[in-house]
């Protein structure tokens, strides 16, 4: 386990948190959030991220424009920064579960927050977030939030997939933050979530 200064260079399943105009202005509006009760605050960090970037694996799939289809597919199936996704402002799962971790950080959002990942079928994996308020469980998942087209939505076929995270995934860091009596602080495990603070 390693404790962070930072969220910059943190690589949630596969997606590397790298520093860039669009994310510092994203965070800029976060901080302005963090008065906020918390139904409140969990709303408008969802509208953050929802506004930051389209659902690019919907694109790939439903857009008519075969030149955009591709430029949402490369995002999909490469592996791109953070700040890429922000500035074609298109981004799958795994952007977005990155990018709602950074915003609720800077929101100052729940107790815990954690990046998971699911599988959802045969070699593809979700990735969504859990805020822990109060011992009370928020599960976020930008991506179906973010969907147009709900035929898209694999809650439809497999509405338990959120409660079916992967407890290990070897060769992955996992990353979450953690509410102490200094404020939050961002961790960093192999392979594991580090659920309780100084536990495994």
């Amino acid at each position: 386990m390693k404790t962070l200064d930072t969220y910059i260079g943190i690589q949630p399943f596969t997606v590397e948190v790298d520093d860039s105009p669009q994310l510092k202005a994203l965070a800029a509006k976060a901080r302005e959030l963090r008065t906020l009760p918390f139904d409140e605050k969990l709303a408008a960090v969802k509208v953050l991220a929802l506004e930051a970037m389209v659902n690019a694996y919907e694109g790939a799939q439903k857009d008519p424009d075969p030149a955009r289809q591709n430029g949402f597919a490369n995002i999909v199936y490469n592996v791109h920064p953070l700040s890429y996704a922000l500035e074609v402002q298109a981004g799958c799962c795994r952007y977005q579960g990155a990018l709602f971790f950074v915003l609720g950080y800077e929101a100052d959002l729940g107790d815990q927050h954690f990046i998971e990942a699911a599988p959802v079928g045969p070699g593809v994996n979700s990735v969504f977030n859990v805020v822990m308020h109060q011992g009370t469980k928020h599960t976020v998942s930008i991506f179906t939030e973010s969907l147009k087209d709900k035929s898209l939505d694999y809650t439809v076929t497999n509405p338990r997939v959120f409660e079916q995270a992967f407890a290990e995934l070897p060769g992955y860091s996992f990353y979450s933050y953690h509410r102490t009596l200094s404020g939050l602080v961002i961790l960093e495990n192999p392979n594991k979530h580090v659920r309780m603070l100084g536990g495994k």
